[in-house]
């Protein structure tokens, strides 16, 4: 059962950390192949793409003591895969009360630029 967890949690971060380092590409308009190739996954999934250019470019891509928000995705990320390897090599499915913490307080994030995007912004980004 922990290594199955581990595998589910490792299968969605990546995912995340992908549209993370796509947005990052974005902001600093850099990496032209990588932003290429990320863009053309996501539209293959059948993400639409376009809107997402405008997102970055406005003050909620930018929450956190002005740290563009993808810096803390990408950190959040590479914990979760961390924490998805040691489950996979412990055998153990404890989680650290930091991590229960950030996740709660990413949720909230979550919801706050998600409302920001369809209230303040009008503009849909589907990733």
């Amino acid at each position: 059962m922990p290594m199955a967890l581990a595998v589910v949690l490792a299968a969605l971060t990546v995912p995340a950390l992908l549209i993370n380092l796509y947005f990052t590409a974005l902001m600093l308009d850099r990496w032209p192949r990588l932003r290429h190739g990320l863009g053309a996954l996501f539209t293959t999934c059948g993400a639409d793409t376009s809107s997402c250019a405008i997102v970055v470019k406005t003050p909620y891509a930018r929450l956190f003591g002005g740290a563009p928000n993808v810096y803390v995705g990408i950190i959040w990320n590479v914990a979760l895969l961390a924490l998805a390897l040691r489950w996979m090599v412990t055998g153990g499915l404890v989680v650290p009360l930091p991590y229960l913490l950030v996740a709660v307080v990413s949720v909230l994030v979550g919801v706050y630029l998600v409302r920001a995007l369809v209230v303040d912004l009008r503009q849909p980004c589907p990733l």
